[in-house]
C-alpha cells in the first residue's frame, strides 16, 4: 500500500520474500510487512484478520522471519494475530496502541516506533532553529 493503492497480492509478495531469502546470507532477518490494517477504519479490522493470517502463513513459507502489522491497535485482534501467526509479530506503536507492557502480554515479539522518533526529532530541531532565528533577528 505504501506509495500506492491497495495491497500487492500475497503470492507476488511471497515471491519477493523468497527471492530476498535466496539472495541473503544466513541470519538475515526478513520482517514481512502486511498493510491490511492501514488506511482502513478500525471497525473494519476484524474483517481483515483472515487476510493478514493467510499472508503470515504464505510469508512464513516463503522464508520470512517476522510479520510486521502496522495499524492494528485493538488488543483482542493483536492477541489473535500473535496467537495464530506462524511468525513472530511486530506491532507498530501509534496513538491508541496498548502500552509496551500490554503489547508484550498480548504476544507481540517486536515493537516498532516507525517514523515517530524521527518526526519528533525534526520537530524539535525546527523549533530550536526558529528560536535561534528569532534571537538573531
Amino acid at each position: 500500500m505504501v506509495g500506492g493503492e491497495g495491497l500487492h497480492a500475497a503470492a507476488s509478495q511471497s515471491e519477493r520474500i523468497a527471492a530476498i531469502r535466496a539472495a541473503t546470507p544466513v541470519g538475515f532477518f526478513i520482517n514481512a510487512r502486511t498493510d491490511c490494517f492501514l488506511a482502513v477504519a478500525a471497525v473494519e479490522h476484524e474483517t481483515r484478520i483472515a487476510d493478514a493470517l493467510d499472508r503470515a502463513r504464505a510469508y512464513a513459507e516463503a522464508g520470512a522471519d517476522g510479520l510486521f502489522v502496522p495499524g492494528l491497535r485493538d488488543p483482542a485482534l493483536i492477541a489473535q494475530i500473535c496467537e495464530e501467526s506462524p511468525l513472530p509479530v511486530n506491532i507498530m506503536v501509534s496513538p491508541g496502541t496498548p502500552s509496551l507492557a500490554r503489547l508484550a502480554s498480548l504476544g507481540a515479539a517486536r515493537i516498532s516506533h516507525a517514523g515517530a522518533p524521527w518526526r519528533l526529532a525534526m520537530q524539535g530541531l525546527a523549533e530550536a532553529a526558529a528560536i535561534a532565528h528569532r534571537r538573531e533577528g
